[in-house]
């Protein structure tokens, strides 16, 4: 199960539409000391079941300076980039296959980026070594990189279809 955490500067009061969202059994607020000031803690602890819940909070929540989010303990390096990726999850729930539909969306992806690698079995759109590298410079010095180290870079070691295809 995935664990989606959004901390929101307690100096300011919440939006209706995050303090309305946070009331409820898919969603737990508090206040918490986090080593930079008080925040706002909301916890959506059971994904996918409060995947719609937590992407309408998310999409409020890019608009406030200082709010950031971890999954399952790890730093997102952006509201935008957690909202993507659970996006694509969120569209990949309905498959019965869900490894071959993430396969399938990074092969449309390397088709409209042109991607020269036809090999590349990436399991994710957001893992593919060629433009993990072009998108985050600090993989450049992985000359092979392991699946795995590009799930952490691709900031999508945590999502259930990947945790699944690795067990595989």
């Amino acid at each position: 199960m995935v664990n989606v955490v959004l901390y929101v500067p307690g100096d300011m009061a919440l939006p209706p539409k995050i303090s309305n969202a946070a009331i409820g059994e898919d969603c737990t607020h508090r206040i918490e000391e986090t080593g930079c000031g008080p925040h706002h803690v909301l916890t959506f602890p059971e994904l996918p079941r409060a995947i719609d819940l937590a992407l309408r909070v998310i999409g409020e929540l890019v608009r406030i300076p200082g709010a950031w989010a971890t999954v399952g303990g790890q730093r997102m390096s952006s509201l935008v980039s957690l909202w993507n990726r659970l996006d694509c999850y969120r569209q990949s729930l309905p498959h019965v296959d869900r490894i071959a539909y993430c396969q399938g969306r990074a092969a449309t992806l390397r088709s409209l980026l042109g991607c020269g690698v036809q090999s590349c079995a990436t399991p994710c759109q957001f893992v593919c070594p060629q433009c993990s590298v072009k998108e985050n410079p600090a993989a450049a010095f992985l000359v092979h990189p392991e699946t795995q180290m590009l799930l952490v870079l691709g900031e999508i070691e945590w999502c259930p279809n990947l945790v699944q295809s690795s067990q595989v």
